[in-house]
């Protein structure tokens, strides 16, 4: 397909449009010497445009560290909180409050602590429970002292401070002589005390 002249005419007309175009854009830099015969530098262009060009200070680059010093309020410290606002009278007397109450209760604390001393207490178990044989009606239960063994049977005395109240399959219940209101302490079976 070949092209008549007058789309011929066209292109060249086309053409011619597009390069003026790309002249004015790019500054007249299509050609070496630019449309005008004569290449303006970069910095001559900004400047006849009324844009300041200012040098660049290498120097500036390289700061030296260290030296650097805040003008003004430092953001990463702080200064020293305010005082606390003086207490009121209502929290002045809730403070007075506390104070009597706490003291009352170490009183009542000493008190009680004074009265259980004061009382009898039952003695320390220094025996251990080694275990039991025998038939499940008649168990027979084995302690040791340190020095002694004792065998005894459900409701026998031990040592004279202790009763024999259940004798189990792993452990056996004492109440002590004088305290019938005292709990029973439980000795596992197997050594400790």
């Amino acid at each position: 397909m070949s092209l008549g002249v007058r789309e011929k005419r066209l292109l060249g007309v086309l053409l011619a449009l597009v390069a003026a175009f790309a002249a004015i854009q790019w500054g007249g830099r299509l050609l070496p010497g630019g449309l005008a015969g004569e290449a303006e530098s970069p910095v001559a262009r900004l400047s006849s445009k009324g844009m300041e060009v200012l040098d660049l200070r290498t120097d500036a680059l390289t700061a030296p560290t260290g030296q650097y010093q805040a003008a003004g309020r430092d953001p990463f410290h702080y200064g020293p909180p305010p005082p606390p606002p003086p207490p009121t009278a209502a929290e002045l007397a809730a403070q007075e409050r506390q104070r009597r109450e706490a003291d009352e209760a170490r009183q009542r604390a000493e008190a009680a602590r004074r009265e259980w001393e004061s009382k009898p207490h039952p003695p320390e178990v220094n025996l251990v429970y080694l275990g039991s044989f025998g038939p499940s009606v008649r168990r027979i239960a084995v302690f040791s002292d340190g020095q002694n063994i004792y065998n005894a049977l459900e409701g026998e005395t031990l040592a004279g401070k202790f009763i024999v109240q259940r004798i189990g399959y792993e452990s056996v219940d004492l109440k002590f002589v004088g305290f019938p209101d005292e709990p029973a302490k439980r000795l596992p079976a197997g050594g400790s005390k």
